[in-house]
C-alpha cells in the first residue's frame, strides 16, 4: 500500500481517506452472492474481506466521485448483475465514472512503473500525459480526455471458443463473473496501452493508445448520451491475451491452495448442497462444463 501525503487528484496535503480502486459496492455484491469465502490470487489460502484500497483521496475528491459511482451502480451494475436488463441508456455521468475508475489504477501503476522500470520511456511518457489529462478532466479543468477511449465489454455466456481452446478449460464464466481486478497493461510493439478492470463480468477497458490492428465493435462509451447492450459485442485485440492471463493466474492460485483450504471449500459446498442452484455461480459452473466438452 502506497503512503501518499497529498491527495492524488487535487494535490492538497491533508488527511486522506481509504479509497477503493474498484468500487466497494462490487465487493459487497460479490460477498452477498458468494457460496463461501472470497479469496484472491495473491494468497488463496487466506480469505479476504475487502478489495484493494489505498489512502489516496481527500474527502472532497472522494465525494466528487461518489455521485457518479452511485449512478453507475443503479443504472448499469446492479440491473446487469440481477439480470434485469441487457440494454442501457447512459449520459455523461457514466463516462466520468469510468474515467475516475481507470485513473485510480493508472495513477498507482505509474508509481510502480517508475520505481521498477516496468515499461519503456515512450510508453511511460504517454501514460503520464494520459494521467494528467484524465486528472484535469475529473477536476473539471477540461471537457474531454483527448483520444483516450473507454470500452465496456460484458462477459456473456460463451457457446464456443474458436482459435483459443486453452481458454475453454480455464473456467472463464466462473472466474470472470466472480472476479474483481484492475491494472494497467502495455503492449509496446503494438503501441496498445490500457487499463483493464473486471467488475464481476463487466469489463472496463480504457485505451490510452490503440494499435492499428485493434477492432472494437459495440463496446465504446462516449462522453455524452449513449446506448450500450450486453450482446453482439466483438473485439479483436491484444486485450484477449489479458483475459487469458487473468484465467491462468486464477487457475494457478487454485492449484496452489492448501489441502486444508480445499477441504473447507468441499465441506461448505456439502453443507449448502440443497441451495447451490440458487447461487449465481451454479449456472457458471454448468456453462464452463459445457464449454470444456466442446
Amino acid at each position: 500500500m502506497y503512503q501518499l501525503k497529498k491527495c492524488a487528484l487535487c494535490g492538497v496535503e491533508t488527511e486522506l481517506e481509504l479509497s477503493h480502486i474498484v468500487p466497494k459496492m462490487v465487493m459487497r455484491t460479490l460477498k452477498k452472492t458468494a457460496i463461501g469465502n472470497i479469496r484472491n490470487s495473491d494468497n488463496p489460502n487466506v480469505p479476504v474481506q475487502d478489495s484493494e484500497k489505498h489512502h489516496m483521496l481527500c474527502g472532497n475528491c472522494e465525494d466528487l466521485f461518489s455521485e457518479k459511482e452511485t449512478y453507475f451502480a443503479n443504472n448499469l451494475f446492479h440491473p446487469y448483475q440481477k439480470k434485469e436488463r441487457i440494454q442501457f441508456e447512459y449520459d455523461s455521468r457514466l463516462f466520468y465514472f469510468l474515467t475516475s475508475l481507470s485513473w485510480r489504477s493508472l495513477y498507482l501503476d505509474l508509481l510502480d512503473f517508475s520505481e521498477n522500470d516496468v515499461v519503456g520511456i515512450d510508453a511511460f511518457e504517454h501514460l503520464i500525459a494520459c494521467e494528467r489529462d484524465m486528472r484535469e478532466y475529473l477536476l473539471n479543468q477540461r471537457s474531454d480526455i483527448g483520444t483516450i477511449e473507454h470500452h465496456i465489454f460484458f462477459f456473456e455466456e460463451i457457446k464456443e471458443i474458436s482459435g483459443n481452446t486453452e481458454m475453454a478449460g480455464l473456467r472463464p464464466h466462473a472466474i470472470f463473473h466472480r472476479g474483481i481486478q484492475s491494472y494497467t497493461f502495455c503492449y509496446e510493439e503494438d503501441r496498445t496501452y490500457g487499463t483493464i478492470t473486471n467488475m464481476m463480468g463487466i469489463m472496463l477497458i480504457t485505451l490510452y493508445s490503440k494499435g492499428s490492428h485493434e477492432q472494437w465493435d459495440r463496446t465504446q462509451i462516449i462522453n455524452g448520451n449513449g446506448h450500450i447492450e450486453a450482446k453482439d459485442q466483438h473485439i479483436t485485440s491484444v486485450v484477449g491475451n489479458e483475459f487469458t492471463n487473468m484465467l491462468k493466474t486464477a487457475q494457478s492460485a487454485s492449484d496452489s491452495m492448501s489441502d486444508k483450504q480445499k477441504e473447507k471449500i468441499v465441506e461448505n459446498l456439502k453443507a449448502k448442497a440443497g441451495q447451490i442452484k440458487d447461487y449465481p455461480i451454479f449456472q457458471d459452473w454448468l456453462s464452463d462444463r459445457e464449454l470444456d466438452k466442446k
